[in-house]
């Protein structure tokens, strides 16, 4: 969408912060077409020196022609009652919220035709190499290519249905912290092993940072980056082999349905 270039971020926690951050080195937009607001006015000392405009919400939403919701799901209600007499058809909305539905959002408006985009950035956005995956509300047709305009400097963007944000909220969304949790136990495992402190966190961290890059950057399929370090009879083979007498496929899969399962919990509350 042309003309969009006044951008105001309401909520600066982890995500708002790091929304704010990627607006300013993209260079998208001067820092003097940001506008920023929280209700705790703490987070936005850090933003001043940058030359953002540090606003309320309610001059915020006069002022910016896009309006990122980066609050928490139990606050978007609140937040948009308190905006709503400064949004019109040309304007945009756009939320972060978790399992808050497009559909719920445009209730919040009480009929007025203001297009909605939902995204659902994860935390890996932090190190620009999020996965932002988004999706339309039924008045936001006009709004192609904005998504991918604002949030393509934190990471991939992609379009996506609806109906699928439980599953990438799962997936991506909570995948951070799976793969967390397996770098966590190689550490605590390289501990046992008697290596240093600082070599067991560079061995866990290298090791998920090494082989993601091998992933996103060669282009090659995971299953065959797999065969290329398996020798027949060889030391990642027995490794391997008791992932395969454990089920691991099987765990993972119900951590991911367990997670979907509760990422459709909270969208209907």
């Amino acid at each position: 969408m042309k003309g969009k270039n006044k951008i105001g971020v309401i909520g600066c926690g982890n995500m708002g912060s790091v929304l704010v951050s990627g607006l300013l080195e993209s260079g998208l937009c001067p820092p003097s077409s940001i506008y920023v607001a929280d209700a705790k006015k703490a987070k936005l000392k850090s933003l001043k020196k940058s030359g953002v405009r540090i606003v309320d919400n309610g001059k915020l939403a006069d002022s910016a022609d896009v309006i990122i919701l980066a609050v928490k799901p139990a606050a978007v209600s609140e937040v948009i009652s308190g905006i709503r007499n400064f949004l019109t058809p040309s304007k945009v909305i756009i939320s972060i919220a978790a399992g808050v539905s497009t559909r719920k959002i445009e209730s919040f408006l009480k009929g007025k035709k203001v297009p909605v985009i939902r995204v659902m950035p994860n935390v890996n956005a932090m190190v620009k190499a999020g996965i932002l995956p988004y999706c339309f509300g039924k008045h936001a047709a006009g709004c192609r290519g904005l998504p991918e305009r604002l949030f393509s400097p934190l990471g991939t963007v992609f379009r996506l249905s609806e109906n699928m944000f439980d599953a990438v909220t799962a997936l991506s969304g909570s995948g951070p912290g799976f793969i967390f949790y397996l770098a966590e136990n190689i550490k605590n495992i390289c501990r046992e092993k008697k290596f240093t402190e600082k070599q067991s966190a560079l061995i866990s961290s290298y090791l998920v940072c090494g082989s993601g890059k091998m992933l996103a950057e060669t282009g090659i399929a995971p299953e065959k980056l797999k065969e290329m370090v398996t020798s027949p009879g060889g030391t990642t083979a027995a490794g391997l082999k008791v992932f395969e007498q454990k089920n691991f496929p099987r765990i993972l899969k119900q951590a991911v349905e367990k997670a979907e399962k509760r990422s459709r919990e909270l969208s209907r509350t």
